[in-house]
């Protein structure tokens, strides 16, 4: 479909506000670029399914769509370079939200021709798992990754051990020319802190001394060697490390072209979700291309103007009709009403929703050609007029009866009667081409040319002579006055001037102003009585509708298919799932790990999912024989719980801790040997518990055992208001602290940990810096 200045219907500033309801960046992008085509039949069939769905609640794109957005990491893949962790994990992210989708997609009912997207979509679940595998969630490359890292750590925890003896060693023979009985680390080798006075008296390489130049941190010539080899390892981890990450990326980078393809899919969708969206907020429609040649738009009203200020106005143009002419005063909507048209149209052809009436009707024309000038100019010259008339010379000479031409102020710009001449010539000519047309005017000649030829339709913009302001509504069959001498006289202008000048304009012209004038009293009387019978019969309408669902539920003594208990419970999963998708965000953003969130972000969107898809296919089941102890399934749905008691008619159903009150005919008995072959459906939560004392004391332990319990006191120490904690080992073997100093080593989020000053426990503690 071709639009010629299409700019000019203010097209992309309607995409702007469509593409606010995005939840991507890709799907923005993607609804800059559309355009009207041809034949946008499917495009609008989507749409209108879509919109179905986010009105039905079911989420197909899950709330963190966002992270598709990652065209930095898009290209160092295309240009073969290798991911870091983090960037793995955030792909793995990505492929896992493209599962998502696949899964919401293929749950649709058969009839949504949008299931269809969920066979073009990748299953990438051995990719993600191949990811986490090596990769946990601090971005830590897993010492399972590869047998080669495991053995270079495995031997980098033997030499931590022994280097943790010798500072044990070294600390209680030179106690006396330390400032702190500790060692720290210095550019990754361990040094101590020797006061200046003693430096001379151990050997070894100076690495750095105090800004107060008192203390000389010393790597004694015995650790040198340890030092070495521990760089040695890290080194030869480094390139494991690194091998491991170009492999990952390599099985990315392999798949690239699909995974491309499925970012696509997804930014197309989530602009189906924002065009959807922008339907139910701006109370828009589906309207698809009429074969029946007829411009019909009700209660149409342009998505620019103030939802709240808006003038809804109805413009129709007949089968048989070639032309609609608009007439009225300046600034009374004359622009605006054809501009509306114009813009449905491509709108329409483009594959949005339209702020109308859904009986709305609108060919599908396959050019659109505009004329429309600068509404604020009030010098109009020859440039001007040139313009005009290069834009008429296009439409004269491409018009058909696929055609809309939209013509502002037509015959403006030059002599008045040369104008209307010309407008009246042009008018014949396009009537001529079959095409339809839209052209607004002020010249008399053109009104009365209009008002007595069949194949046009005279409209005006209504105005109140007594406020001097326009009412924006658009009156259809009614040639509109100029109100000229109406506006002089309330603004001050001498009567005698006015009566002069009605003298100069001649008799006939005033008759046919006043006749004019007479008529649009009339049809605006007439209007008013066929608006208000309009509403009555809506009214009666809705009572009758409202009549029938009663009986029909009285017939067929349905009751609710889901309890108040149950919308309760899916406001509060809602909820709750924004918020921990949102804590999630936060969490990673700071590099910290809470697998707990993800699982229960997880779990709430498994239960929100059921729920849903009970309230979009529930049935009523026929009541079966339940008893207190038994164990049930809610009907279309997956959640199985146990009837602990009855209240009333319902039963009361434990699901795992959460109780909803059920009737019997929404419930399904689950027969024991059923569900000793089906896997336990019921989610577990967890719950952080804030810290009492920074501290924990794992003495006694071993580092197996040990190991969860200084991460869980991490995670805590990290969510409290505590910025340093104390990991109680004892002094021992000193194989435990070699253990938990692993740990702490490879936690992102620990900035600094030593062992205790003698205050603080000495070497029987290791104090940890979040």
């Amino acid at each position: 479909m071709e639009v010629y200045t299409l700019e000019r219907l203010d097209f992309d500033k309607i995409v702007s506000i469509v593409k606010k309801f995005a939840l991507s960046n890709c799907g923005k992008k993607l609804l800059e670029s559309f355009k009207p085509v041809d034949n946008p039949h499917d495009e609008l069939n989507a749409v209108d399914e879509f919109i179905k769905i986010v009105k039905s609640e079911y989420d197909i794109l899950p709330s963190n769509l966002t992270l598709i957005d990652q065209d930095d990491i898009f290209e160092k893949i295309e240009s073969a370079q290798t991911l870091g962790s983090e960037e793995l994990l955030k792909m793995a992210d990505l492929l896992s939200i493209i599962g998502v989708v696949k899964k919401n997609l293929s749950d649709l009912a058969d009839d949504f021709r949008t299931k269809q997207l969920s066979g073009s979509l990748g299953n990438y679940t051995k990719m993600v798992e191949e990811i986490h595998k090596c990769i946990d969630e601090n971005g830590w490359v897993r010492d399972n990754a590869s047998e080669k890292l495991k053995e270079i750590r495995d031997e980098q925890k033997k030499i931590t051990k022994k280097i943790r003896k010798e500072i044990e060693n070294f600390v209680n023979s030179h106690r006396n020319f330390l400032q702190e009985p500790v060692a720290t680390i210095r550019d990754g080798r361990h040094v101590f802190p020797v006061k200046a006075s003693y430096k001379s008296q151990i050997k070894g390489i100076v690495h750095s001394v105090s800004s107060t130049a008192v203390t000389y941190f010393v790597e004694p010539e015995q650790f040198v060697p340890l030092n070495n080899n521990i760089r040695e390892l890290r080194d030869q981890e480094q390139d494991e490390i690194n091998k491991i990450l170009r492999d990952l990326t390599l099985r990315l980078f392999d798949n690239w072209r699909k995974i491309k393809s499925d970012l696509q899919t997804l930014a197309y969708i989530d602009s189906l979700y924002a065009r959807a969206v922008f339907a139910l907020k701006y109370n828009a429609h589906v309207i698809y291309p009429s074969q029946e040649g007829v411009i019909k738009l009700i209660s149409a009203r342009h998505p620019l103007i103030d939802p709240q200020k808006v003038v809804a106005i109805d413009v129709e143009l007949a089968k048989d009709k070639c032309g609609l002419v608009i007439t009225g005063p300046n600034t009374g909507g004359k622009t605006v009403t054809l501009k509306t048209v114009g813009l449905f149209c491509s709108m329409m052809m483009a594959g949005f929703p339209l702020t109308c009436d859904k009986n709305s009707k609108l060919p599908g024309f396959s050019k659109i050609v505009i004329d429309v000038g600068d509404e604020q100019d009030i010098q109009q010259n020859l440039s001007t007029f040139s313009s005009h008339m290069a834009n008429i010379a296009r439409a004269l000479s491409i018009a058909d009866q696929t055609t809309l031409v939209l013509l502002d102020e037509l015959g403006s710009g030059t002599d008045p009667m040369e104008g209307a001449a010309l407008a009246l010539a042009i008018m014949d000519k396009l009537k001529q081409s079959g095409c339809k047309f839209i052209a607004t005017t002020h010249l008399t000649p053109v009104k009365v040319y209009a008002a007595n030829d069949d194949n046009f339709v005279s409209a005006s913009v209504e105005f109140d002579p007594e406020t001097l302001k326009p009412t924006y509504r658009v009156l259809m069959g009614v040639p509109g006055a100029s109100h000229a001498f109406e506006i002089a006289r309330k603004l001050g202008v001498d009567e005698t001037i006015l009566e002069n000048a009605r003298r100069l304009m001649g008799e006939d012209y005033m008759n046919i102003e006043k006749a004019i004038e007479k008529y649009q009293k009339q049809s605006i009387i007439l209007q008013e009585k066929i608006r208000a019978l309009e509403e009555e019969q809506e009214e009666l309408k809705k009572i009758k509708e409202e009549y029938k669902k009663k009986y029909e539920r009285l017939k067929k003594g349905r009751v609710e298919e889901l309890d108040e208990e149950l919308k309760n419970m899916y406001n509060y999963i809602k909820e709750m799932k924004k918020q921990i998708d949102e804590a999630i965000s936060n969490v990673r953003k700071r590099d910290r790990d809470l697998e707990a969130l993800r699982n229960a972000s997880k779990i709430f969107e498994r239960q929100s999912r059921t729920i849903r898809k009970m309230e979009m296919l529930g049935e009523t089941a026929l009541s079966e024989n339940i008893t207190t102890g038994d164990t049930v399934q809610l009907k279309n749905g997956g959640a199985i719980g146990k009837v602990v008691g009855m209240r009333g008619e319902k039963f009361v159903v434990d699901f795992s801790g959460i109780k909803i009150e059920a009737y019997s005919s929404s419930l399904v008995k689950i027969p024991p040997e059923k569900l000793k072959d089906s896997s336990n459906p019921h989610p577990v939560f967890s719950y952080y518990n804030p810290l009492s004392k920074p501290e924990i004391d794992v003495r006694g332990l071993t580092v197996e055992e040990a190991e969860p319990l200084v991460e869980d006191f991490i995670d805590k120490l990290v969510l409290s208001e505590f910025k340093v904690g104390y990991v109680i080992h004892g002094k021992g073997t000193g194989r435990l602290a070699v253990g938990i100093w692993e740990v702490l080593r490879r936690d992102g989020r620990v900035k600094k940990y030593r062992f205790g000053t003698p205050s603080e426990g000495g070497t029987g503690v290791t104090v940890v810096e979040v």
